[in-house]
Formats: structure tokens, sequence, C-alpha cells
């Protein structure tokens, strides 16, 4: 690992605060930015820094008194691939022992990872990077041996949940008697499906984002398809749909987006303040909503993952009868 990387993360660690004891939880952690998500432990510390155009997010675990520092750390990389990922790999594994190495895919993207550790075997460290075109992304993970092999179900756990977001594959969800088919990622639940009388609505819900009191918080997105009023086109679905939302809902932006528009609208109750992105768009006699709603200490950190799902909608002009 170079040792400007070195300084970075080590000042980051030293901020860590500590919070131990605490029943271990994950949320996912989303950038919008790098389309990459992972989950980590709510109890987990984490920040963000860019050095030499390499962008990294850190995940620190409590550090375990009177200790200062984290015990064990994660981070999250991205950045211009200007070599394989086994000749940047070797900034980290230099004067290390190597214990293995696997190739490794995700959503497409290959590369390798490698378990290693230091001459004395004092400090472990996982790394794994992957590289699609002209990008790379990857994780890194370091602790004092003892404190690596305690969290070492956590460390798997992030590992396994590396996803580069892909639109172009997340499975998709058809509903061919309304001619609509949505890419939606894995990580995303459906939670329910209704149709009747010319109407869908399908409900998706996000995995947890943050958690408060105890409580885990998602996102949701409802996706709502049905007959354009009186054969009318993009405006009279618009139109129809804003009165029947009420004034409830402030329309804080309204921009056109492909063939259809997107409203940025804000919601407030006694208590909780909410942001929707709603995404209109009109084929033949159907007219498709998709609404992306989240509370508003997670909307602004996870929005831009509406853009990429909505980016997937396909409407057929002349769907079947839908039933």
């Amino acid at each position: 690992m170079s040792s400007r990387f070195s300084i970075l993360l080590a000042a980051v660690i030293l901020t860590a605060a500590c919070r131990s004891g605490e029943r271990e939880i994950f949320v996912t952690y989303f950038n919008g930015q790098q389309n990459v998500s992972v989950r980590y432990p709510s109890g987990w510390r984490t920040d963000q820094a860019e050095q030499d155009g390499i962008w990294y997010r850190y995940f620190l675990a409590p550090p375990v008194a009177p200790e200062t520092t984290a015990a064990v750390s994660v981070t999250l990389l991205a950045g211009p691939m200007s070599s394989p990922v086994e000749e940047y790999a070797e900034s980290y594994l230099s004067g290390h022992e190597v214990a293995s190495s696997r190739d490794e895919e995700r959503q497409g993207a290959k590369g390798r990872s490698w378990v290693f550790a230091s001459p004395d075997g004092k400090t472990r460290q996982r790394l794994l990077l992957v590289a699609l075109g002209a990008r790379f992304w990857g994780l890194y993970a370091q602790g004092e041996a003892v404190a690596f092999e305690s969290h070492r179900a956590t460390v798997d756990e992030i590992w396994s949940s590396f996803a580069l977001e892909r639109p172009e594959l997340y499975p998709e969800h058809r509903f061919e008697s309304f001619g609509v088919t949505l890419g939606v990622p894995e990580s995303w639940r459906e939670t329910r499906q209704f149709s009747g009388r010319g109407t869908l609505l399908v409900l998706f819900t996000s995995p947890a984002l943050a958690v408060q009191q105890g409580q885990m918080v998602h996102a949701s997105l409802t996706m709502r398809a049905e007959s354009v009023p009186d054969g009318g086109g993009l405006e009279s679905f618009y139109e129809s749909t804003r009165a029947r939302l009420g004034d409830n809902l402030r329309v804080l932006e309204h921009t056109e987006w492909e063939d259809g528009y997107m409203d940025v609208m804000r919601t407030e109750t006694s208590v909780a303040v909410s942001y929707i992105k709603r995404f209109y768009r009109v084929a033949g006699d159907r007219g498709v909503s998709l609404a992306f709603e989240g509370r508003d200490d997670v909307f602004w950190r996870v929005g831009s993952w509406a853009d990429l799902i909505a980016s997937t909608l396909q409407l057929t002009p002349s769907p079947e009868p839908a039933q």
C-alpha cells in the first residue's frame, strides 16, 4: 500500500468513535457517481476522501477500549484504470506474505482478490479489484490479526455484498398485459402487487439504508400503469396524476425526462419529511409512473438510484388488454 494512502487512511481511522456492545445490523451504502453499492454494519463509522484521482470510502469498525483506532477497516475504492489490476495491486501486496488469490467477477467486471499478511503476521489484509472498460473498483480490508479474525464474518458479508450497479444487468420484471418491463436491483424486494380495472400497482422496497432507534429505514419504489384518460397523451396523464396526488405534495423541480417528465416532490407529516422523485411516460393509451420515495435523511444519499432504475423502463405502445 502506498505511503500517502497509508497516511490518509490513518488520519481517518484516528477519528473513529467507539461504539461497542451493539447488535450488528447491516445497512446498504450506495454511490450514484461511482455506481457501486455495499452492505456494512450500521455501527461502523464511514467517511470519504479522494487522492490522485482515486475515490475512497472508509468503513471503520468501533475501536476496542482503550485503543483509539478502528480495530478493522474496509475501504471501497474506484478510479480510472491505468494498468491491469495485478499491477495496481502491487502497491498493496509489496512486502507482504500472500496466502491465497483467485479470479473474481462482479456484474461482468473481471479481476482478482488476494488474502495476505505482514511478514510478522501481526496484521491481516484482503484486497479485491475488478475492472471494466476504463475504470476499476475494489475493496481493501485491514486490521490486527486478532481483531481481523473476530470480524471475519462481517468482512465476508461486506465482500459478498459488493456490487456494481449496472442497470442493463438488473433483473427484469415483466408485466406483459400492461406492456411494461422494469429492471430492479436484486437488493430491492417486490413487496406488493395489485391489478384491476385497467390499473397495475407494484411496490418495491429498498434494502435498509439507515437505522434509527433500532428500526431500519428503507426507501420505496411504486410503479403504477394505467389507461390514459380520454385517450390523451403525456400532458393528460401528467395532469390527471397530479390532480389525484393532491396538494400535500409540493413540486420542487419539474423537468423533461426521456420522452416524459420527472418531478422532485416534498411531503411532510407531523413526524417526518419525505422526498419523492416521480417519473412519467406514456406509450399509446398506457401511462406509467415511477415514484421513488425516501425520508429526508436517506433520500439525498440514494436518490440517484431512482435514475438508474427508471432508465430501464420499457413500454409497449399497444399491449394486450389489461385484465
